[in-house]
């Protein structure tokens, strides 16, 4: 099922939910940086998570730069203005949407940037029952200062999408969310606040996100188990669109539903 709901600054929501009957539990992937619903491995990953008996959940975040075309970034006016307080917020309210048509325990998996605010979001979550992070960030203040003094002297930073070959400017509006949240948007910190389960994918071979801040997130987390996969790179070494199923996806795929099942 399709849907779009409206975020917190009226913007659409685009997702897709497929529940079974008397889902066992209620999976909510959340993408990273750059990334959709319909990219590469989500799609799959759904459908495999699904034949679980799962209902599961993907969308768009509102300000991800995708519109009505799925697979095209054609609104960068609101990739521009994205923060992770409205990443968060989007968040919370999918679910909210989602727990409406769906009674079953809540867990969240998130991709990269997605993996980090879902650690954000957990604590505005009713009935969550885990956490699944697929190669995170435990950061969300990325830049050194002197690339943000930049960013703030031209009023943007490019960033290149290496699969479109697009140049995507992003606002200080960023970098004003973590300067006024900065509490609220410290990964390690809140971690040390979530008492539900956490399990932590990453990729021994990950080029985006280094391996170092899956360690992080195991150490100031209550209750995590991380698993670093050997071989495998930030997407699990898959490519969009996704033509066949890598070792290391399928893997990271069974821990993420072992881990549902054992814990639903």
């Amino acid at each position: 099922m399709q849907f779009t709901i409206l975020s917190d600054e009226d913007l659409p929501i685009r997702g897709d939910l497929d529940a079974p009957p008397e889902a066992k539990a209620l999976v909510v992937i959340v993408h990273g940086f750059k990334g959709f619903k319909d990219w590469g491995f989500f799609p799959w990953l759904a459908e495999t998570l699904f034949a679980y008996r799962f209902a599961v959940c993907r969308f768009n975040m509102s300000r991800g730069g995708i519109g009505e075309n799925p697979d095209t970034f054609d609104r960068l006016d609101l990739f521009a203005e994205d923060t992770y307080s409205g990443q968060i917020a989007d968040l919370q309210k999918v679910v909210r949407y989602c727990q409406k048509r769906v009674d079953a325990p809540v867990f969240l998996v998130g991709h990269s940037r997605g993996g980090g605010v879902s650690l954000l979001a957990a604590e505005g979550i009713d009935n969550l029952s885990g956490i699944v992070t697929w190669s995170a960030i435990s950061h969300t203040d990325r830049w050194d200062e002197a690339t943000k003094a930049l960013w703030r002297r031209i009023g943007y930073l490019e960033v290149e999408n290496t699969r479109t070959k697009q140049m995507m400017r992003m606002s200080p509006r960023m970098l004003d969310d973590i300067e006024a949240h900065r509490g609220r948007l410290d990964i390690l910190e809140r971690l040390t606040q979530i008492e539900q389960p956490i399990l932590v994918i990453h990729g021994a071979r990950d080029e985006s996100v280094p391996v170092a801040e899956s360690a992080e997130i195991e150490s100031y987390a209550l209750d995590a188990s991380r698993v670093v996969i050997a071989k495998a790179s930030h997407t699990y070494n898959a490519i969009h669109p996704l033509i066949n199923v890598p070792f290391e996806l399928s893997m990271a795929a069974a821990l993420t539903a072992r881990f549902v099942s054992v814990y639903a």
